[in-house]
């Protein structure tokens, strides 16, 4: 199995696209990109464009090579949108090049809020004829040839009662190597989400980390704690070699530090923690955490805010 980082927090933009190639099966997961349009009071800074662009760029590359895409929910770093975006660097042909004669394994929306059931039904219209197949994939399995692909039932966008909605995780099995991609869980913090890891057993996990950035907007120590002691359980599970901690975590530039008391079991255990930077044999650029500090080494020109006055807050 080869695992391939495309875009997340530590190559300097909002997302957790990921391809994986096996024998038999290519898959580019949760293929959206984005910047945040508003952190520190300052729109993205000129390197976080070009480096949206560069990215999107990478995404459409593998996109091509593609047999299946999977979108774990519709929060909009997490899928291609069919319109333009200064934050996503779309244009308004860019979701084809990414869905274009793809079977498309998607969260169904049943239980989706309102604002992800907009998404949804909006990507499926523009999809709809140009799809090879388009798949609700909550709580399937499917086979290609030594290839299982295994999705979690609905789980929590965070904790069980969380109001940002739900994602299904899918977890790539070949031959004796595995691999689970939980996006967006927050921690995990959902007993759901945990039991899903425990069942699946994988080798590597990759997970969207506790959003330890809004400790001030509820996700504080007793939030961080439940996370810490939800990912020191299955690190003492015995069956992980590698754990990838992704996206809302490596928004704050002292992540590494909150989370020393992972670090240190996961060191015990014999498993690497790892970002998807650090997959690549690359150091971790957290532009969008260092905005404040880019904007004062690094001052763009005058007229460089007038791009964002007409734009939404679409991230």
């Amino acid at each position: 199995m080869e695992l391939i980082p495309i875009a997340e927090e530590s190559l300097g933009v909002r997302s957790m696209a990921m391809f994986i190639r096996t024998k038999d099966l290519s898959i580019l997961l949760d293929p959206g990109i984005s910047l945040s349009p508003n952190r520190y009071g300052l729109p993205p800074h000129p390197r976080e464009l070009e480096r949206v662009k560069a990215l999107r760029g990478i995404l459409e590359k593998y996109a091509e090579e593609a047999k299946y895409v999977f979108i774990s929910h519709y929060h909009r770093d997490h899928f291609t949108v069919p319109y333009p975006s200064i934050y996503m660097y779309t244009t308004s042909e860019s979701y084809r090049k990414v869905y274009n004669d793809k079977v498309i394994l998607m969260k169904s929306p049943e239980d989706e809020n309102w604002s992800q059931k907009r998404r949804y039904y909006g990507l499926r219209q523009a999809v709809d004829g140009i799809a090879k197949d388009l798949v609700l994939a909550d709580g399937k399995e499917f086979t290609m040839g030594s290839t299982r692909l295994v999705t979690s039932r609905s789980l929590p966008h965070g904790e069980d009662n969380a109001k940002t909605g739900k994602v299904i995780a899918i977890t790539v099995i070949d031959g004796d190597e595995s691999l689970t991609f939980m996006p967006d869980v927050e921690g995990p913090v959902s007993q759901l989400a945990i039991d899903y890891i425990m069942a699946m057993k994988p080798q590597t996990l990759v997970v969207g980390g506790p959003p330890i950035y809004l400790a001030r907007r509820g996700f504080g120590e007793e939030y961080l704690g439940t996370a810490l002691r939800s990912l020191t359980t299955i690190v003492r599970a015995g069956f992980l070699n590698k754990l990838v901690i992704a996206h809302h975590t490596l928004r704050d530039l002292n992540w590494r530090n909150t989370l020393r008391v992972l670090f240190e079991e996961a060191d015990r255990q014999g498993i690497s923690i790892m970002t998807y930077a650090r997959l690549l044999n690359r150091e971790d650029e957290l532009l969008e955490a260092m905005r404040k500090e880019l904007y004062a080494r690094e001052p763009p020109p005058k007229d460089y805010l007038k791009q964002f006055r007409s734009t939404e807050d679409e991230a």
